[in-house]
């Protein structure tokens, strides 16, 4: 960020995918929290984006807060290592259609730990900032979740944090893994999972990953340089997680489900399964069309025929990475996996999010 060539280049590619992957993970969020749920954001007042670089992440959700109907944050504070990318991302907060009342910086180098942060926040975010810290050490996740864990004691009651990393396969699982040792600590899990368990991918095999996807076309210049560079741009992906912590020794509280409150991905006792589709649609040699389901049970395949014309009216083909689905009336299958068929019902309880055409 301190190169000026390396910034420019980043604000005309990377800054708009960054803006789009927490605009969606917003979303996501909003669109599965119902007035009584607990899983909500609400309008945070007071937001700390660490490791902002030139600020996506913080107009993207300045700009969220106000697509609600929120009211504009009272304070944003900014924190990055590099001046440079401080001083652009206030001239865009500032320069924004939303602003905060108030907008702060910070020079924070976060592997040395120096300077204390101003206050609590109702949100923190860290977009694709914590894969970059402690990188290529043996003890990264255990420095990575400690670091969190202090962060933690900087949230209100009530208040998340999100984190968002390059959906990589060795970005996503070291935040999967970061994930599940706050999980082990009590913290809550607020989205995109259907709860706080540890994650099943993880155990999968070590070229096993889960991340979210929407397609995506993208603007000037961001599609022609996609096109120059021969990236496939025609969706957005990345990983994500809204996380709580317990309540502390000042008595904050965690909002959200409690460890273990989720669907199970495993049929139920009359065939029923809840979950999150962790997978692109698959289709096996033998014509049937696969996903896996994933909940506090684990992951669990879902297939049916293809060319059913019962299952293609039941919105079974349509399903996408994201989705999260309760299944009624299925079948085991012979080798293990669930069936759906034709006496079967689906619901989409929580659509993935999908970005703007």
């Amino acid at each position: 960020m301190d190169d000026s060539r390396l910034l420019g280049a980043y604000l005309l590619y990377y800054w708009p995918v960054s803006y789009m992957e927490v605009s969606l993970a917003l979303v996501d969020l909003s669109t599965r929290s119902g007035a009584d749920s607990g899983r909500g954001l609400g309008a945070p007042k007071r937001i700390l984006d660490l490791g902002s670089g030139p600020g996506p992440a913080a107009a993207a959700v300045v700009d969220w807060i106000a697509e609600i109907g929120g009211p504009s944050p009272e304070e944003l504070v900014l924190a990055d290592s590099s001046p440079g990318a401080l001083d652009i991302a206030r001239r865009v907060l500032e320069g924004g259609a939303s602003r905060p009342g108030r907008i702060e910086t910070l020079e924070l180098d976060l592997e040395a730990g120096t300077k204390p942060l101003p206050g609590d926040f109702d949100l923190i975010a860290m977009g694709h900032s914590l894969n970059e810290l402690w990188r290529g050490r043996d003890d990264a996740s255990s420095r990575r979740t400690a670091l969190l864990r202090e962060l933690g004691k900087h949230l209100t009651p009530g208040g998340l944090m999100l984190l968002a990393e390059p959906a990589l396969l060795l970005t996503s699982r070291e935040l999967i893994a970061v994930r599940d040792n706050l999980v082990g600590e009590g913290w809550s899990v607020l989205g995109p999972c259907p709860g706080a368990y540890p994650c099943p991918i993880l155990s999968a095999g070590d070229q096993r990953t889960c991340h979210s996807e929407s397609p995506w076309t993208p603007p000037e210049p961001v599609a022609a340089l996609a096109a120059e560079a021969g990236l496939d741009r025609r969706s957005v992906k990345w990983t994500h997680f809204f996380l709580s912590p317990p309540a502390g020794p000042e008595g904050k509280r965690a909002v959200g489900d409690e460890p273990g409150a989720a669907g199970h991905a495993g049929a139920g006792p009359r065939g029923d399964a809840a979950g999150r589709v962790v997978s692109d649609p698959m289709l096996n040699k033998a014509g049937r069309l696969r996903y896996l389901l994933c909940g506090d049970g684990g992951l669990a395949t879902i297939s049916a025929k293809a060319d059913d014309p019962a299952v293609r009216g039941s919105g079974f083909a349509g399903l996408r990475r994201g989705d999260e689905v309760m299944a009624r009336g299925l079948e085991a299958r012979p080798g293990g996996g669930l069936g759906f068929g034709r006496d079967s019902r689906l619901e989409v309880t929580g659509p993935a999010p999908e970005a703007a055409r």
